[in-house]
């Protein structure tokens, strides 16, 4: 999708047919380069209190807000409580900080989109979550983000024609992007320079792609020159525009020991005028402190690292002293004491973004756009074509089972998304589709609740597959053995229980990972299983 190409040169001679035409190319690259800019919304106010750790400082002179990694998750994506992460509760936490008068300079060190879609489905809302993502930063105030390897998996030239090509703030930054001004005109910067207001601090923030990095990434349009060479150029730019605070966004991670092999390390061991540094975190969980580097003539670098899926704020307060500046560090999560307070969301910008982002799926029909793969069963039994019958089809035979299903939660799966609100229209998100309904991205499976009505909610056929072939012969033992592979056998040993279990517990992770429920740890299986159990009467005996 070439979008660069179109922006600034279009033919005059074109004009009348460009503008008679632009309603039927609404979903191709011209109609998004033509598409109106999201409106800035006036601030909104939460009215949450500071973390109580937070209320202890003194008003910061600047607050550095450190972020990263955030893998495509606009909202805690899962059917169970607490959740933590999302861009809504992250607007909430820095809006809180803002109304306390704190003047905020927040940076992101990227890796924003997801570069798969979940269960195996393909990456069809990968670019759309990314432009959204970044619509929600900018309403946030964020002054840089960077690139990652998730942005390079949906490529650059995208991800850039995406947002970038259309709205220059947040700055994108990408100092050893070798080829940005050939390629990427105007798009991707080697620095920044933030000073929000009322603060007496000036911030200077530049970004790398570590070889490590960059040797990863296999994007074929995107070259990268080294990393040290392009941090020693923004330095000197960053010096001749007399900045407080150099802030360099690296991305490569501190893998294993924290040892002068580790990239982030060895950079600020070798430009020790950087004050802070966010890097990539190789652990789900971040560190509860920065990685202080001390150098021979009494700086520090404090490298800073952030975890994953946009669970955690890094938070470094700043005071001007006639001594120096002095830095504090709070690690937050983002748990559900950032959820927007009752009445509240009437106005939330990123709640507003969240509801676009759902009214624009359906409106596209992205349930519809969905590719439909072969279901496994038919490489296992060459020349068969199972398809999907619904759960109805299983009561006649299996009624003691049907009954188990009725009463779980799994027989209304796909009601709890039309019912969804915060966004509305979760029943129309393949991404949520995806482990409410039977088949899903199957042939065969659901495709919408007005097509496939009898595959709505988990069912019988999203454990065993398509069932048509079982109804046509019952006793058939090839597919009651592919259907029900994790059946217990006779007499089995202590070790094969084990095994079967945990084959079990692997397939219902599918779904129950502990993203989306948190409730599925701590031999969460065993806690759950006995909850759907349904084996059928000969087995109970």
């Amino acid at each position: 999708m070439a979008t660069s190409g179109l922006s600034g040169r279009l033919i005059p001679a074109l004009g009348v047919l460009v503008l008679a035409g632009i309603s039927a190319l609404g979903g191709t690259c011209l109609g998004r380069w033509m598409k109106t800019p999201v409106p800035e919304a006036p601030p909104h106010t939460v009215g949450l209190p500071l973390p109580p750790a937070l209320a202890r400082w003194p008003k910061p002179d600047l607050t550095l807000i450190l972020t990263a990694q955030q893998y495509g998750y606009l909202l805690p994506c899962g059917c169970s409580r607490p959740q933590v992460g999302g861009l809504e509760r992250r607007y909430n936490y820095l809006a809180t900080l803002r109304e306390a008068g704190w003047a905020l300079t927040p940076v992101d060190l990227g890796d924003i989109p997801q570069k798969q879609g979940p269960v195996n489905l393909s990456n069809l809302q990968g670019l759309i979550k990314y432009r959204y993502s970044m619509q929600a930063l900018k309403k946030m105030g964020y002054a840089a983000v960077s690139l990652g390897l998730y942005e390079a998996k949906l490529k650059i030239f995208n991800i850039l024609g995406e947002y970038a090509l259309n709205d220059p703030e947040p700055k994108v930054l990408a100092a050893n992007l070798a080829n940005k001004d050939s390629e990427f005109p105007e798009q991707v910067f080697e620095t920044t320079i933030s000073q929000p207001p009322g603060s007496p601090i000036k911030v200077g923030i530049t970004a790398v792609i570590g070889p490590s990095v960059a040797k990863a990434m296999k994007d074929p349009v995107a070259k990268f020159g080294p990393s040290r060479d392009a941090i020693a150029k923004s330095l000197e730019s960053l010096v001749d525009q007399k900045v407080d605070i150099r802030v360099l966004l690296y991305q490569g991670a501190i893998s294993g020991a924290a040892t002068d092999a580790s990239e982030p390390i060895a950079a600020a061991k070798a430009f020790p005028e950087i004050d802070v540094i966010l890097c990539v975190s190789e652990e789900d969980e971040p560190p509860g402190s920065p990685l202080d580097i001390k150098h021979a003539d009494g700086r520090i670098t404090r490298i800073v690292r952030m975890g994953h899926k946009g669970k955690y704020v890094g938070t470094l307060g700043v005071w001007k002293k006639p001594e120096g500046l002095q830095y504090k560090y709070h690690l937050q999560d983002l748990g559900e004491q950032w959820l927007t307070p009752e009445g509240g969301l009437a106005g939330h910008p990123v709640n507003e973004l969240m509801e676009r982002y759902a009214k624009e799926l359906d409106r596209a029909d992205f349930l519809g756009k969905t590719p439909q793969s072969t279901h496994p069963f038919s490489a296992s039994v060459p020349d068969s074509k199972p398809t999907y019958v619904g759960s109805d089809k299983c009561k006649k035979c299996h009624e003691e089972a049907y009954k188990v299903w009725e009463g779980s939660g799994h027989s209304h799966a796909w009601q709890t998304l039309a019912d969804a609100s915060k966004p509305s229209l979760r029943h129309k998100d393949p991404e949520c589709i995806i482990c409410h309904t039977v088949g899903f991205g199957y042939q065969t499976g659901f495709v919408d609740a007005g097509k496939t009505p009898k595959l709505k909610n988990v069912g019988c056929e999203s454990c065993h597959g398509p069932s048509s072939e079982h109804l046509k012969s019952t006793s058939d033992e090839t597919w009651h053995k592919l259907m029900n592979p994790w059946k217990a056998k006779d007499k089995q040993s202590e070790t094969e229980s084990k095994v079967r279990l945990q084959r079990l517990d692997q397939f219902c992770q599918t779904c129950h990972d502990m993203d989306n429920d948190v409730t599925w740890v701590n031999q969460g299986l065993a806690k759950k299983w006995p909850k759907i159990a349904h084996p059928t009467p000969k087995d109970k005996q």
